[in-house]
């Protein structure tokens, strides 16, 4: 779900950067038809950005009516988008002209109740307002949990995803406001150009930030699952109930079965992608699973399988004839000494003393 919702914002982000270059790089008398309608969809923006920081914190999606407030700058799009296609064609066409002549003087057009530089400033204000209302919510969640480099990676993607928001929506908030010639902040400052400055420049740098980002966490496209105690143990999850991320219980209990069939958990090299490139599932649904279902990491699961591996083999007479060397290699241990510290930590015992209790 949180996927899907970060991609319709790279999808609408997408688009509005394409018309930016459009009508800025005087493109727009060859794309007329992509002229004021866009306004609409622009005005939703920053609710997937909500809903995405929201899905990721509470692992659900939820709708209150309290929210219905994002839907405000939208609506009043919906009236002055109609109020303009309502008019004679000369009115449209003017507007049209005019942007297409001088596209650094379109945010002055005026419709029925904003004009466009007052539609660019409230909708980054609410963009401003949802993040200042996610930002306890978010440090929250970073300062709790348990320290796991997923969870680092989320914490550091979602730090740095909504400071850049934030750094966005603050800079065109300014650069509405100097369009809006209420004051200016950085005429003293050195400009880029005549018709950008360093507020335009500044915001292309957050646009491209917000789509380099992912490339550093590739990870968080997967999602990611909250922990125990905050959500049911499958366990206690009644039959035929849908589990989070879409993973089936059945399903997933007989890949994993399988793999233990086949014994990969002794393979020195097994790790965690390794599990999921067999089973053909994302390594955070893997942990997530196994949190829930087992109540232990990847690690700890792994360790278990080999440690009843052992004890088997043991049982069996196998250190009559073999060492503890010999046995922490059969197990997938690269040395004697995590061999029997992993043991003992799960028996209680070592594996030479376990063996002793069986004579």
């Amino acid at each position: 779900m949180a996927t899907h919702i970060l991609g319709s914002f790279y999808f609408l982000l997408s688009v509005y950067t394409l018309q930016a270059y459009i009508i800025d790089g005087g493109f727009l008398e060859h794309f007329t038809w992509f002229f004021l309608w866009p306004l609409l969809p622009y005005h939703l923006i920053f609710i997937p950005i909500y809903y995405y920081f929201k899905v990721i914190l509470t692992d659900q999606f939820k709708l209150d009516e309290a929210e219905l407030i994002l839907l405000v700058p939208f609506l009043i799009g919906v009236i002055d988008v109609t109020y303009v296609y309502l008019q004679p064609a000369d009115f449209y066409n003017s507007i049209l002209s005019e942007t297409i002549a001088k596209p650094e003087r379109r945010l002055n057009v005026q419709y029925l109740l904003l004009s466009l530089d007052q539609h660019l400033l409230m909708r980054h204000l609410w963009q401003l307002g949802v993040l200042i209302v996610l930002f306890p919510e978010i440090k929250f969640f970073v300062k709790n949990g348990e320290d796991e480099a997923l969870k680092n990676i989320l914490d550091k993607w979602l730090m740095a995803f909504w400071g850049v928001l934030m750094f966005m929506a603050v800079l065109a908030i300014i650069y509405a406001l100097e369009k809006m010639m209420l004051f200016k902040i950085f005429d003293s400052l050195i400009m880029i150009d005549k018709n950008g400055g360093i507020i335009t420049l500044s915001l292309y740098i957050a646009l491209f930030l917000i789509g380099l980002i992912p490339v550093y966490f590739p990870s968080i496209l997967y999602g990611y699952p909250q922990k125990p105690g905050s959500t049911s143990n499958f366990n206690s999850i009644e039959a035929g109930e849908d589990l989070k991320f879409g993973l089936e219980k059945e399903e997933v209990l007989k890949k994993l079965e399988h793999l233990k069939e086949n014994k990969c958990h002794l393979e020195k090299d097994f790790k965690l992608s390794e599990c999921a490139r067999k089973l053909e599932m994302p390594s955070h649904h893997i942990s997530y699973f196994l949190k829930q279902y087992y109540g232990l990491s990847f690690a700890a699961y792994q360790n278990n399988l080999r440690t009843e591996h052992a004890k088997k083999l043991i049982e069996e007479g196998y250190l009559e004839n073999n060492s503890i060397d010999a046995l922490a290699e059969e197990c997938g241990y690269t040395s004697r000494n995590s061999f029997r510290k992993t043991f003992k930590s799960l028996i209680n015992i070592s594996p030479s003393e376990y063996a002793g209790t069986l004579n």
